[in-house]
């Protein structure tokens, strides 16, 4: 069976899946700890947000192109100037079919780490600098012990970076860390880690129905 271009590049994502930005993004980069996962969700959310509204200016922008152009094409002082603007138009509504494409993939990108993030904040609750810093330490503790099971599983032994990165630490998290330096905990440490994400894996549906039209209202105002 045959199918047209545009038919086929339906089925293209510009961006990511919705099962990378779950795992290969916010929880490879966030880690395992709720506040650290969190963190890199806003991170991207950030990223999205940003990337929707200059891709909106864009689309306002090709806009304009697109009927000064067909002005051009039409009322143009010379036979040159005529074809010309006929190509420029042509041209910049092929751009606008493609900033569609974007603008899809990254309104359907951000909704996608909205989800976690609202997610992830019922989990943390309200923060404060005090209840940050604590977070903070935690997903640093956790991050330092996956960096070290990747090592022993890797390599049988930690690789410099990670203990250079350990003795960066302050005393009490790199006397904890050079715990599992021992033989005996080696096991232990790698048992944690391969179940590490286990029951890391968010919501297909995170928002209630009158949540999520509300929420599609509201990026439907970027575009």
């Amino acid at each position: 069976m045959k199918y047209t271009i545009k038919q086929l590049l339906n089925d293209h994502q510009t961006g990511h899946s919705e099962f990378q930005d779950d795992y290969f993004i916010t929880i490879r980069a966030g880690g395992s700890t709720p506040y650290g996962q969190y963190k890199q969700a806003l991170r991207e959310l950030y990223k999205r947000v940003r990337g929707m509204r200059e891709i909106i200016c864009d689309i306002g922008i090709l806009e304009i192109d697109i009927d000064e152009q067909y002005s051009l094409a039409v009322k143009g002082e010379t036979d040159f100037e005529r074809r010309r603007a006929e190509v420029e138009h042509r041209r910049k509504k092929m751009q606008m079919e493609e900033a569609g494409r974007v603008r899809d993939n990254t309104k359907r990108e951000l909704l996608r780490f909205y989800c976690q993030c609202c997610e992830l904040k019922a989990k943390i609750g309200d923060l404060d600098s005090e209840k940050r810093a604590r977070l903070d330490r935690e997903m640093w503790a956790e991050k330092v012990k996956s960096m070290m099971a990747v090592d022993f599983v890797t390599k049988g032994r930690l690789s410099p970076s990670t203990y250079e990165f350990i003795g960066a630490l302050p005393k009490d998290m790199r006397i904890e860390a050079l715990h599992f330096l021992s033989e005996g905990n080696h096991k232990f440490l790698i048992d944690w880690f391969e179940t590490l994400h286990d029951e890391s894996q968010f919501s297909d549906s995170l928002l209630e129905e009158g949540d999520m039209k509300a929420f599609k209202a509201l990026i439907e105002d970027y575009s």
